[in-house]
């Protein structure tokens, strides 16, 4: 019997980051390790494939269709199990992720069989169990129709994943300039509460990390050099980082490691973060947010500019790339936007992630509904990069603009191209080029669309 495991294809609408990072669907991967027989992992990853889920459905005809997905893929991972339905009235339907974790009522759909809504990794392998009627149906799975009731406690457990099931796409998945990335998993949650961020939300605000010598022997265990650790943020122990590089050392491996990492423990870690290079860190990214003190407060991010400011320097003293965000809040005029491209320049930023503000729900970041743009229902524009909340000194078309103007200050600086012709590879040079280009088109489509409306 085959389980499908779906990664559901972007909405059109979605302004898409696939474009320049694409990584392995790791949940998937996971689910498929936990998968035992009579049922058959088959892993389909729709953002790479040319052909349409009928093809696979077709060709699989899978006893069970898992799907999972983020805010922007709610509409896909209802799409696709309706069409699984239609097809096969008796195929059993399972949507779960991050966005299903938080907010389960989003994805309570007749065509949805079931939604995991807690500990995943412990209620899989007891849902397969279930459906060919061997158990109860497990916690923290809900049927259609169900409200969410009294969950079971957290449970951390981790199963290796099962990374040959996307054997035939391994070439593919990319970071930026890290190329054909594995993805490792070292902890669960973060110990911060930024009002903005929906990472705390998905473990209740708790924060667990697995046992070192797992993560090592799973790391080892890699035939990849690129490494991208996906914790919410893998710098919050000074003990821990150091087991990790003591762990490094003492096992000889020898990888480049991309991850996330907040300023403040860069700045106030510079040696550790010097050995760190030297063990393999090639990249952090940083929620920088903003180059002001006044919006750093508002978010609780529990951080300075002047602090922003000196973990830069010390990425830069190191030979660290740094791949920043910044929040840009509804209130800036074109003065702030032309301050936050002279700031980003003069900290030696190259790579830039630019999000406006968005209230993600669940977390602190409350907006009226009567200032929000884009409607809650239209999930797949809630993506980060579309102007979700209206501007109050630009029109929407001149906000856009400063978005697109800053991109391409900040992209596109005269003085990085030849260090970028010098430091990496023509493919990946292409692919980011072409990834950066299809972007700035999805943008100058708002700004056009913005235009027309005369808003």
């Amino acid at each position: 019997m085959n389980v499908l495991l779906l990664r559901p294809r972007p909405d059109p609408e979605t302004i898409g980051l696939q474009h320049v990072m694409l990584v392995e669907p790791l949940e998937l991967l996971v689910l498929g390790a936990l998968t035992r027989p009579p049922f058959v992992p088959v892993v389909v990853d729709l953002v790479l494939e040319r052909r349409a889920l009928g093809h696979f459905l077709a060709k699989h005809r899978p006893r069970v269709l898992a799907v999972t997905g983020y805010l922007t893929n709610v509409p896909a991972m209802i799409a696709a199990c309706r069409e699984a339905k239609a097809r096969d009235p008796g195929v059993t339907t399972v949507v779960g992720g991050v966005h299903c974790e938080v907010c389960p009522h989003d994805l309570d759909d007749p065509s949805v069989d079931f939604r995991v809504v807690r500990n995943a990794t412990r209620a899989w392998p007891a849902l397969l169990d279930h459906v060919r009627g061997q158990g109860p149906l497990p916690p923290g799975v809900l049927r259609p129709g169900e409200a969410v009731g009294e969950l079971p406690p957290f449970d951390f457990f981790y199963p290796r994943p099962a990374r040959h099931l996307v054997d035939r796409y391994r070439d593919r998945y990319f970071y930026i300039f890290h190329d054909k990335v594995a993805l490792l998993k070292t902890a669960f949650g973060c110990p911060y509460r930024c009002s903005f961020c929906f990472c705390r939300r998905i473990t209740g605000d708790a924060f667990h990390a697995r046992p070192m010598e797992e993560v090592l022997d799973e790391l080892q265990s890699l035939p990849q050099r690129e490494i991208y650790i996906v914790d919410d943020d893998f710098l919050v122990s000074r003990a821990r980082v150091e087991a990790f590089l003591d762990g490094l050392a003492q096992r000889r491996v020898d990888k480049h490691y991309l991850l996330y990492g907040r300023a403040d423990f860069i700045a106030h870690h510079e040696p550790l973060i010097a050995r760190f290079r030297r063990q393999g860190l090639r990249t952090v990214i940083v929620g920088l947010e903003s180059f002001k003190d006044d919006e750093l407060a508002a978010y609780d991010k529990g951080s300075t500019a002047a602090v922003n400011e000196a973990a830069l320097a010390i990425l830069r003293r190191h030979r660290i790339d740094c791949f920043a965000t910044m929040i840009l809040p509804p209130h800036w005029d074109e003065a702030d936007f032309s301050a936050c491209g002279a700031w980003i320049r003069r900290m030696g930023i190259h790579y830039v992630n630019l999000q406006p503000l968005t209230p993600l729900p669940g977390t602190g970041a409350a907006v009226p509904d009567g200032d929000l743009l884009i409607p809650r229902s239209e999930f797949a524009r809630w993506d980060l990069a579309h102007l979700v909340v209206r501007p109050t000194r630009l029109s929407q078309a001149d906000y856009y603009d400063q978005i697109i103007r800053l991109y391409m200050g900040s992209l596109y600086q005269p003085s990085d191209l030849l260090t970028y012709l010098r430091a990496y590879r023509p493919r990946m040079l292409a692919k980011m080029t072409l990834g950066t280009w299809r972007v700035r088109r999805q943008y100058l489509v708002k700004r056009a669309e913005a235009r027309r409306r005369g808003v």
